[in-house]
């Protein structure tokens, strides 16, 4: 009668352990599909959004200010310009549930000034037709929704300063709204 109750003692312990093994492994996984929640795009108006460690749950590294917009196909591919700072910067555009689709750094476009074109490739070719803009950056995408990462090193408080007004020069608006 014991070696029957150990028996089924044991196969429980298995099984609670390779339970809890696998949620453990699966968590970060999910986690990502909700890390750029509880960002508020509704109050924007073709500015970008801070990204800090009160809207959302993304390991973002403290070195960085962060700033994102969305992109959807509903509405044609989004241009992203203005200005940046001579520090370091980059741009991630992310799916909904936060995989990186495509990034670009300040090495990529050799400058200080944005103009980017970021949508599906046949929306972009359209997009660049009409409005008449021929030499412009894009970056094609294989998701109709998702958002820009736009990421500025702000290091230190001189840093800080320069990457706080290049975010707030920065306009990322529908590219056929002009």
């Amino acid at each position: 009668m014991i070696d029957t109750g150990l028996r089924w003692f044991a196969a429980m312990l298995c099984i609670a352990g390779l339970t809890h093994i696998g949620a453990v492994l699966l968590a970060p996984s999910h986690s990502r599909n909700l890390a750029f929640t509880g960002i508020d795009f509704s109050e924007t108006d073709g500015k970008l959004a801070r990204v800090d460690d009160s809207n959302t749950a993304a390991d973002l590294d403290p070195a960085f200010l962060n700033a994102v917009c969305r992109f959807d196909d509903d509405t044609g591919p989004v241009r992203l310009t203005g200005s940046m700072p001579a520090t370091y910067w980059s741009i991630a555009a992310m799916a909904d549930d936060g995989r990186i689709l495509s990034t670009l750094s300040r090495e990529d476009l050799r400058g200080s000034d944005i103009d980017l074109l970021v949508g599906r490739t046949a929306a972009l070719d359209a997009a660049r037709q009409s409005a008449g803009i021929d030499s412009i950056e894009t970056m094609s995408l294989p998701v109709d929704t998702g958002f820009l990462l736009v990421r500025l090193f702000a290091g230190d408080i001189d840093d800080l300063g320069r990457a706080q007004e290049a975010v707030g020069r920065l306009e990322c608006r529908p590219a056929l709204s002009d």
